[in-house]
C-alpha cells in the first residue's frame, strides 16, 4: 500500500506539458551554471638585481544563471567533496593563486608547469547559483584548478 501511495504522490508532483509547441511558456532554467571557462593569469614583477617574483592565478568564470542573487563554490579534492561551501559571492568569476616563485630572471616562470600539474591533480571547484529565498541550483561539473578549458558544461 505504501508503494502505491508513493507512486501516486510522485505522479502528482510531475507536471506534464501536453500542448503542442509548448504554449509559449518560458523554458526551465538549466540545472546549474553553464559555460564554465578556466584561464591562467600571470603577474610578474621585478624583485631587484637579476630576480623576478611571479604568481600564476587560476580564474574560473561562468554564465549568469537566471534569477541568481549570487553564487557558491565548493572544493573537490582527491579525497572527496569538502563539506564547506565558499561564502556567497556576487560576481561570476573566482580567482585563486596556484603557483608562485622568486627566481633569476633568465629562468622565466621557473617550475610553473610542475606547480600547476600538482594543483590540477589535487583540487577542483564546482559552482552553483544562489536564488532568492536561499534556494540553490544543482552543482556544476568540477573544473580542475590549474587547468585551462575551452568550456566545461
Amino acid at each position: 500500500m505504501s508503494l502505491a501511495v508513493a507512486l501516486v504522490a510522485a505522479s502528482l508532483s510531475v507536471s506534464c506539458d501536453t500542448s503542442s509547441g509548448g504554449g509559449g511558456q518560458p523554458s526551465p532554467p538549466p540545472p546549474h551554471p553553464q559555460n564554465l571557462v578556466a584561464t591562467l593569469e600571470d603577474e610578474v614583477r621585478d624583485a631587484g638585481g637579476d630576480q623576478v617574483s611571479w604568481a600564476t592565478y587560476w580564474k574560473l568564470c561562468w554564465d549568469g544563471y537566471p534569477g541568481a542573487v549570487g553564487y557558491q563554490l565548493q572544493a573537490v579534492t582527491s579525497e572527496g567533496t569538502s563539506p564547506r561551501v565558499q561564502p556567497h559571492q556576487e560576481g561570476r568569476c573566482f580567482r585563486l593563486e596556484v603557483a608562485k616563485n622568486t627566481n633569476r630572471r633568465e629562468l622565466g616562470l621557473h617550475k610553473r608547469d610542475v606547480m600547476l600539474a600538482l594543483a590540477s591533480g589535487q583540487l577542483a571547484y564546482r559552482v552553483r547559483a544562489v536564488l532568492a529565498g536561499g534556494r540553490t541550483s544543482e552543482w556544476s561539473p568540477a573544473a580542475g584548478v590549474g587547468e585551462t578549458t575551452a568550456t566545461v558544461r
